[in-house]
């Protein structure tokens, strides 16, 4: 009984781990293809755009895709070690939105 659960609980943590990389591959493959067609902005390009603006140690960086218009959340701590979230639009760099995050 031992051995059967292990061997459960090993295919469920390998079910999980390709899953996750699964996802992330695609995410890539569509941000890939989005930035191809001058659809988005490079990353480089908008954490450049954002400095200009903010400063701070980038924590995090996800393109995210909400009704067909992409976006940039970005998260940052300063100097004072608040951390902030920036929404910054994908294809003009400008920031929507900044807040503290939580």
């Amino acid at each position: 009984m031992k051995k059967q659960l292990k061997y459960l609980v090993s295919l469920i943590i390998l079910f999980v781990f390709f899953n996750q990389l699964t996802f992330a591959e695609t995410d890539y493959n569509q941000a890939k293809k989005m930035l191809d067609a001058g659809e988005i902005l490079s990353l480089e390009r908008i954490l450049t755009a954002v400095s200009s603006h903010t400063q701070g140690r980038i924590l995090e960086v996800e393109l995210e895709i909400d009704e067909d218009q992409p976006w940039y959340e970005i998260e940052l701590i300063d100097a004072k070690g608040i951390v902030w979230e920036l929404k910054v639009n994908a294809k003009t760099a400008m920031i929507i939105e900044r807040k503290q995050g939580d």
